[in-house]
């Protein structure tokens, strides 16, 4: 089933159907559709759930132009399956002043596919009134899971590379303030967790010191270059076996900046491929661009659960 431009009702069973295809990992999805921090940016303006996202947790759902909704998660499968029950402002939720909107998403061939149904219509009143909210339901979903996509796509995009610069570069909106992020970007411990390379620096990482990443038992040296607190860690690393970067080596350089609502960019660039023998340089800038899209996604997922 291919994206679908807008949400539709279906009258005979009672409920609001869409399904949306993004070009991106299944768990960059869903962590937009589940993190409150996330979803106070496509599902209206507030999102908050005091005890965090489970299956059974309660919180609440907010637009600037109406009263908080109440709502509990039903079911989470992180990360293929997501439903949550809302009800009415300034009232218990119960069965017949609820509806249900499940969510679940597919990923193939770099593409993940998310589905939401909306069932309960028909406990809500008459037919007339039941129509009415699937009506404005219908409405909310084509545009709410419109913003969802755009959120995405500022959240995520590509590695891309220029072959003539001979540069990779890559960027990632993460939801945490600068100063949290830069401490997982420059904590070995934490390098080690999100990167997964242990790395090793006599004393400290500072600019001037010269020390390892690990892989498999194996190391290569990372000369640290620039460290400018909560705005740019740069480094530059050598091959496997050396004491220092040689010739070969690339330069790669971190650079944080503020979001809206709190949040950080951080934008990555791998740089001096010409150095490397033109033989071997597609292949391993290639290698690369892929890897530095898992390394962002694991910085993003690292500092996310430490805030969770």
């Amino acid at each position: 089933m291919a994206h679908e431009a807008q949400a539709t009702a279906d009258d005979e069973r009672m409920r609001v159907v869409r399904t949306i295809e993004v070009r991106a990992p299944l768990e960059v999805v869903w962590e937009t559709l589940t993190d409150p921090r996330e979803i106070a940016e496509w599902f209206g303006q507030r999102a908050d759930f005091p005890d965090g996202m489970a299956a059974g947790a309660t919180g609440t759902f907010g637009w600037t132009e109406h009263d908080d909704f109440p709502a509990r998660v039903e079911r989470w499968e992180r990360p293929r399956a997501f439903a949550f029950r809302w009800g009415t402002p300034g009232e218990p939720i119960r069965d017949d002043n609820s509806t249900l909107a499940s969510f679940t998403l597919e990923h193939d061939a770099g593409i993940t596919r998310l589905r939401v149904e909306e069932t309960g219509f028909e406990r809500l009143g008459d037919a007339a009134r039941a129509r009415a909210a699937m009506e404005d339901n219908r409405q909310g979903w084509t545009e709410e899971l419109d913003d969802l996509v755009a959120l995405v796509a500022r959240r995520w995009r590509r590695a891309s590379v220029d072959r003539v610069a001979g540069t990779i570069t890559h960027a990632r909106d993460i939801p945490a303030p600068k100063a949290l992020v830069w401490r997982h970007l420059t904590d070995p411990a934490s390098i080690e967790a999100w990167w997964g390379h242990p790395a090793v620096f006599p004393g400290g990482l500072r600019e001037g010191v010269t020390g390892t990443f690990e892989w498999q038992g194996q190391r290569w040296p990372v000369a640290i270059r620039i460290l400018r607190p909560e705005e740019v860690f740069a480094f530059r690393w050598g091959a496997i076996g050396e004491d220092e970067p040689g010739p070969e080596a690339c330069d790669v350089r971190f650079d944080l900046e503020a979001t809206e609502h709190g949040g950080t960019r951080v934008t990555v660039v791998e740089s001096g491929w010409m150095r490397v023998p033109a033989a071997q340089r597609d292949a391993r800038m290639d290698e690369n661009t892929g890897g530095w899209e898992q390394v962002l996604e694991g910085l993003r997922a690292h500092v996310l659960a430490a805030t969770s």
